[in-house]
């Protein structure tokens, strides 16, 4: 009977807890240095962005703090967005070690 009554007190507090889910940000409306901040500060992030020729698509990508963010066997590396004041704004994504690059 305790062992029932605290698995249902920790399913309660679980249950109470909101859902954290990755947040998402268009990159064209905040300067770089904001992106830049947004993701240090939440670790995570979806950037949403134009693609670059026009086709008027919109590319995603998974912005993170640091390689350390990367799930499993992948790694940290550069790459580039535009945002509201610079064409090429610096953030890392993560990249499958298992990428073959040329």
């Amino acid at each position: 009977m305790k062992a029932q009554i605290t698995v249902l007190a920790a399913f309660a507090i679980v249950a109470a807890f909101p859902a954290f889910a990755i947040e998402r940000l268009q990159t064209t409306t905040r300067s770089c240095a904001d992106i830049q901040s947004f993701v240090q500060a939440n670790r995570a992030v979806i950037l949403q962005y134009p693609a670059a020729r026009g086709s008027g698509g919109l590319l995603y990508d998974r912005a993170v703090a640091n390689s350390d963010v990367c799930l499993g066997s992948g790694f940290g590396e550069q790459s580039y967005v535009p945002s509201r004041d610079k064409r090429n704004c610096a953030v890392w994504v993560c990249r499958s070690s298992t990428d073959l690059r040329p």
